[in-house]
């Protein structure tokens, strides 16, 4: 049987694609976008299209794919030092994330939508989806892992458990934030996300510290 080749792509076409694809599923969301806009808008036939993806769904998935893709590659020219508190990494990571959104929003719309509600996405897809958040999350995870290292844990702490539980508070933040942007569609302003920061903080705070009053016992 012979193997089936890559469809070879012009690069200027794919580019004008994938453009014209984030914009439309961010206005539009998956089931509402239209393929032939996405092809009109990449002034390219509708045939072609469907010649290099073969369904809206893979197109989907490549523009997820360059949205994740996009994120990584502007976390990563973040170069910070690695602070000493996990208050502060998540304040930095909540910017980091809302000046994305602020400077880069069709692309946070696709990944809100795409994270997000992941329900209402096909269930051909939702597998794929899984992997790109997993991928979109190594980050963060890295990170948290290295403040871990400066900070003296309890004994009986187990550290795997700790990052997992500190994603956990990562992802509610995230998701107040999709909120956010559902309702509010885009940033005009760093100003427009500092309650998202107070939010890091305050989240952050009761898990580094604890939620329980100091034993009286303890206070004499």
């Amino acid at each position: 049987m012979a193997v089936k080749q890559p469809v070879p792509k012009d690069p200027a076409k794919v580019e004008r694609i994938m453009h014209a694809a984030m914009h439309t599923f961010a206005v539009s969301g998956y089931r509402d976008a239209k393929t032939d806009v996405i092809a009109s808008a990449a002034t390219v036939s509708k045939g072609l299209l469907f010649h290099y993806y073969g369904s809206k769904q893979r197109l989907y998935l490549a523009t997820v794919q360059l949205a994740t893709d996009t994120i990584i590659a502007t976390i990563n020219q973040q170069v910070f030092d690695v602070p000493d508190d996990l208050v502060t990494l998540m304040v930095r990571s909540a910017r980091y994330k809302a000046a994305f959104g602020k400077d880069h929003p069709d692309e946070m719309k696709v990944l809100i939508d795409a994270y997000g509600a992941l329900e209402r996405l096909p269930v051909k897809i939702q597998a794929q989806m899984k992997i790109l958040y997993t991928k979109s999350m190594t980050i963060s995870r890295e990170m948290i892992s290295q403040v871990l290292h400066k900070m003296t844990l309890r004994a009986d702490v187990d550290r795997d458990a700790t990052i997992a539980l500190i994603m956990g508070v990562y992802n509610q933040i995230f998701m107040e934030f999709q909120t956010y942007m559902r309702e509010n569609h885009q940033v005009e302003s760093m100003a427009d996300i500092e309650w998202v920061v107070s939010r890091a903080k305050t989240y952050m705070a009761i898990l580094e510290h604890g939620f329980m009053a100091a034993d009286l016992d303890d206070q004499q």
